[in-house]
């Protein structure tokens, strides 16, 4: 049976990684398949060959299909190319997979996506469904198929258009939302260094200094307390640790779980609590941003690692507390 999910595949210049993810989603035979490739870097002479094979790909579709394609001339970089192909694939659907050139998933995880669009469709605290888990051996204690998080992995993934048109890159509110006690942003994670790495990330995105897109959805999804649903299995590996790589060439990308394939998510696996395990959470953030070890350093010397932080605001001396002052000093005589 074809998949009815629209698959939306982002490209670049890599028709080896892009070949095997194509030969994945062949196996399913999406009715909609959409393609969105950035185009060749002027200073890069083999820019242009690659970009035109790895566009060839498109020619071995042999089912019967609809296909839509967004073949850029020249460069964008990876933060706009991906955002702006995005936003082109929900310009024309409602709800999609999203897959990168790298990211080769199980067939299973597009039955798991098409499962989790349709089973959240209408709950708009639900923002993103993972396909991949960087630590499913935490996960191996939990009755249901798949958990709650805040943090959204995005090798191989899924979302609704009522989800991506909140997206935004310009981190509104970010300095405020640090020093709010009570946002989402702050309870994230218990170890404070921890926050405040992914608060410098946030930071040297928005700064441009990280050429990315991938933390402003995850800022977004905080900002709004929205959240992640994550398999309890891996359904996605990565292939694209190489030199032909933008952002994963650290070793610590290298150790990913191997790819097990979710069975068939029956109605009673499923969960409607929507809360979110600490455990497991910590166990993510280590997992997918920076382990324990690389975290002591910057606890031991932030400064070394760490843009400033903001001033926090100072707090008037309300009328009511000095009020309350005086009371507790008449008392005390």
């Amino acid at each position: 049976m074809q998949l009815s999910t629209p698959v939306l595949l982002l490209v670049f210049n890599r028709p080896e990684h892009t070949q095997k993810v194509f030969q994945q989603i062949r196996k399913v035979q999406p009715e909609y398949l959409f393609i969105s490739a950035d185009g060749p870097r002027a200073n890069h002479a083999s820019d242009a060959e690659k970009c035109l094979q790895t566009r060839a790909i498109v020619q071995q579709i042999d089912w019967k299909c609809s296909v839509n394609t967004l073949f850029r001339d020249e460069n964008l970089g990876c933060k706009k190319a991906v955002q702006t192909g995005i936003d082109w694939f929900f310009q024309h659907v409602e709800a999609g997979i999203i897959l990168e050139d790298d990211c080769m998933p199980d067939e299973s995880f597009f039955h798991f996506c098409t499962l989790m669009l349709r089973e959240y469709a209408g709950d708009q605290e639900v923002m993103h469904i993972s396909g991949s888990n960087p630590c499913p051996e935490r996960c191996t204690q939990m009755e249901s198929a798949y958990l709650f998080s805040r943090f959204p992995f995005i090798w191989g993934w899924a979302t609704w258009r009522r989800a991506w048109s909140q997206y935004s890159s310009v981190f509104q509110d970010l300095e405020e939302t640090w020093n709010d006690p009570d946002s989402a942003f702050t309870t994230l994670i218990a170890d404070s260094t921890a926050r405040r790495y992914l608060y410098d990330k946030f930071l040297r995105t928005r700064d441009g200094e990280i050429d990315t897109w991938d933390y402003a959805w995850f800022y977004t999804i905080l900002q709004r307390r929205g959240f992640c649903i994550t398999p309890l299995k891996n359904m996605v590996q990565n292939i694209g640790f190489d030199r032909l790589a933008t952002h994963t060439h650290s070793e610590k990308f290298r150790r990913q779980p191997g790819v097990d394939p979710l069975s068939t998510i029956e109605p009673a696996s499923r969960t409607n609590k929507k809360r979110r395990n600490m455990r497991i959470e910590n166990a993510f953030f280590y997992a997918s941003q920076k382990s324990a070890p690389g975290l002591l350093l910057r606890k031991i010397a932030p400064y070394l690692f760490f843009k400033p932080l903001p001033a926090r605001p100072q707090q008037p001396l309300a009328f009511w507390n000095l009020n309350q002052f005086m009371y507790t000093q008449l008392s005390m005589k």
